[in-house]
């Protein structure tokens, strides 16, 4: 799996959140950056987020905030590197407002003035204000089945295992998205024949680890690069659904087997729909690092 650079604004391994009727919202962002050593890709990411953040704050009040994964990737093409930046925007937990999709988002003027960007953008999508409080759910991806806390970074050749803990029973599906954009299902394992993997309430679990689960699928972490990031998302809900369709993973630069895969705008798309069906699915995110 490929690694890529991530922004993560307020990404955290428990949330509450509330949802109600879907809304169509839209802002207009001036961005100024205070910061010299700021790419203009990463510019350009903190305009969107701080957009999305405003349609949210124009349309539902005070005290929002949301969940936007940047994504700046360096490519090295014809003997010449340059930067690529993909954000995508979930819904994740605020004080009154969620961000559902994002439906179109365009920069407006773009300018380098006294050695810093100002970038003025503006963002459309699809929002809803709160009703009802999500399932408090509790999850860490770590290195050992005897860590708690989830480490700064892994290593190439680490094992990664997931703990994870909810107060009502549901279903359960995870993704691991690499800098190509694809996502990989995690969980349910690729084996499986249900469509979520299902949890009890109350009930602390290790996912990824054969010690307590004969039939799980044990995962690897590799690094082509000497850094490379990946984003992670656990997605739970106490009511049914099943994960998106996918397709059987082709192998990595080890030839290694890689898990079942979609692109992740398929993914985006699933998650809107799903989103918007449920208001008690909770979207979490989260990066991890890995070095040689």
């Amino acid at each position: 799996m490929r690694g890529f650079y991530l922004a993560i604004v307020c990404c955290m391994g428990m949330c509450a959140a509330y949802a109600g009727d879907i809304t169509r919202v839209a802002a207009t962002y001036e961005y100024v950056s205070g910061n010299p050593d700021e790419t203009p890709a990463q510019a350009e990411a903190k305009a969107f987020e701080y957009a999305r953040r405003k349609a949210l704050e124009d349309k539902f009040g005070l005290d929002v905030s949301s969940v936007t994964n940047t994504l700046v990737t360096n490519r090295t093409g014809n003997g010449s590197e340059h930067s690529e930046t993909n954000v995508f925007a979930l819904g994740e937990t605020s004080v009154r407002g969620e961000w559902i999709e994002t439906v179109s988002e365009k920069v407006l003027e773009k300018n380098f003035t006294n050695g810093f960007w100002i970038i003025k953008v503006r963002v459309e999508g699809r929002a809803r204000n709160y009703a009802a409080e999500k399932a408090d759910i509790h999850f860490a991806f770590v290195r050992n089945i005897q860590d708690i806390d989830p480490p700064v970074t892994f290593r190439d050749g680490n094992d990664i295992f997931l703990r994870f803990s909810s107060p009502v029973s549901g279903k359960l599906c995870v993704y691991l998205v690499d800098e190509d954009k694809n996502a990989f299902c995690l969980l349910p394992y690729p084996k499986q024949q249900s469509g979520a993997q299902s949890v009890e309430a109350n009930k602390e679990y290790i996912f990824f680890s054969s010690d307590f689960d004969e039939s799980a699928q044990e995962y690897t972490l590799n690094c082509e690069r000497s850094s490379e990031q990946n984003a992670l998302y656990v997605i739970f809900s106490p009511n049914d659904f099943t994960k998106a369709a996918d397709k059987q993973g082709g192998k990595n630069f080890r030839d290694e087997q890689l898990p079942r895969e979609l692109t992740y705008e398929a993914l985006m798309k699933w998650l809107a729909r799903n989103q918007t069906k449920d208001p008690d699915m909770a979207v979490h995110s989260t990066l991890i690092t890995i070095r040689k």
